[in-house]
């Protein structure tokens, strides 16, 4: 047997001393000299009996270090994870489990610390990437513990898909959703201080409410169609359309009345130019709520722009303004129905032969009548928004055509301030 084995004994205990009376330069001198030894040694060589000691005592060495503001390094709370976790999996297989129960009582904290790290890399330092890191050592720490930390593992899809790590991003996220994970939180008002905080579970905060530790019971809104429209996003980001397509198809039956996958399908169906998906898609979505102007201006503006139905989308337009007076773009729309209407008038009136006066001043009455109708809707614009170029060149065009040359002077003056 190598002489090694009994060195390992005196730096382990010295580490052990040192650590005791407060000096962890020293622990850490001595501990990292037992390491230097057992690095060396091949693992029958091994002294079964202070392997165990040596793990746990490393353990706490490397954790004081990290908790002390001065010495503190990030990869001492790894160094402390590790040895403790060492120690528990050396004892393992032992009757006799003398150090690895401080080291599984430990465990929980250096996880709980492994979370701060992350939180203060992420807001404080902007360093994603090092949270990921500390974020997924919590996760794992803790899924050894026997807790499946759902919660921490959103984090982790989160950041990764923040840091274009879309490979990462999409595996998160379809765990996630493959759990069903809802991230709903249980708060109650503590008694004691009056303050609201979060309790681990609905059965913990029933039990501080009926022995009146606590008021106010809340529960919070599932979340979990979240982790599908972040999933969208990562597909539509590296242009997977069938896998999008797939997920929107679940999404939607799973959450049908979900207000932003319900937009994310509609912009899917208008960048495919699938306008019948498109107006089945907001059809659907009026029926839930029909007085959404959103739902009805955009129903309305593929009626026009795309399916060439002028009085259907006069319908919608109309409908959008009085579903909401103030929606700008609704209006416009219709004061631009009555401009196209005014030149189809006027393509009339060029076809006309020169002897057709009649029939020309017939026209014009009509031509001047559409651009009375669409003056109201852009001065109604006006009033909404007088800075809307669009708007503006509207009002200046009309006003000209309609002789109302001081006002279109006004305007042009207005659109050159802009």
């Amino acid at each position: 047997m190598s002489i090694s084995v009994f060195a390992q004994a005196p730096s382990v205990s010295s580490a052990k001393i040192a650590m005791d009376r407060g000096d962890l330069t020293e622990a850490k001198k001595y501990i990292d000299e037992a390491t230097g030894i057992i690095n060396e040694q091949p693992a029958a060589e091994q002294n079964p009996k202070l392997m165990p000691k040596y793990y746990a005592y490393r353990g706490q060495v490397y954790y004081k270090l990290y908790k002390d503001e001065a010495l503190t390094q990030p990869s001492y709370l790894d160094e402390a994870a590790k040895s403790f976790s060492d120690c528990i999996a050396y004892e393992a297989s032992s009757k006799k489990q003398r150090y690895s129960k401080e080291a599984n009582e430990m465990l929980p904290y250096i996880g709980q610390d492994y979370i701060a790290l992350a939180e203060d890399l992420n807001f404080n330092q902007e360093d994603k990437a090092g949270a990921v890191k500390a974020y997924e050592a919590a996760f794992e720490l803790r899924k050894g513990l026997g807790t499946l930390d759902t919660l921490t593992l959103s984090y982790i899809g989160f950041l990764s898909q923040d840091l274009k790590d879309y490979e990462k991003a999409e595996s998160v996220y379809k765990e996630l959703i493959r759990l069903e994970f809802k991230n709903i939180m249980w708060t109650g008002v503590l008694v004691e201080d009056g303050q609201r905080y979060p309790f681990p579970d609905k059965k913990t905060l029933d039990f501080y409410v009926q022995t009146e530790r606590a008021t106010e019971p809340q529960r919070s809104e599932s979340t979990e169609h979240e982790f599908y429209t972040q999933l969208l996003w990562v597909y539509a980001e590296t242009k997977n359309q069938e896998a999008y397509d797939a997920l929107m198809k679940a999404a939607r039956a799973k959450f049908p009345n979900n207000d932003q996958l319900l937009k994310m399908e509609l912009q899917s169906f208008l960048d495919k130019e699938d306008f019948d998906g498109a107006l089945a898609n907001l059809e659907e979505a009026l029926v839930a709520d029909p007085k959404n102007a959103l739902y009805l201006y955009n129903a309305g503006f593929i009626y026009h722009q795309k399916k060439k139905n002028v009085e259907k989308a006069r319908e919608y337009y109309q409908a959008a303004m009085e579903a909401d007076a103030e929606y700008l773009d609704a209006v416009y729309m219709l004061g631009l129905l009555h401009i196209e209407a005014s030149n189809v008038v006027v393509e009339k009136m060029n076809d006309l032969p020169r002897n057709a006066k009649k029939e020309y001043d017939k026209l014009n009455a009509e031509k001047d009548a559409e651009l009375g109708k669409a003056l109201v809707f852009f001065e109604k614009a006006y009033g909404i928004n007088a800075k809307d170029e669009a708007t503006l060149q509207a009002l200046r065009e009309v006003y000209y055509k309609l002789g109302k040359y001081d006002d279109a002077k006004r305007i042009m003056n207005e659109l050159g301030a802009l």
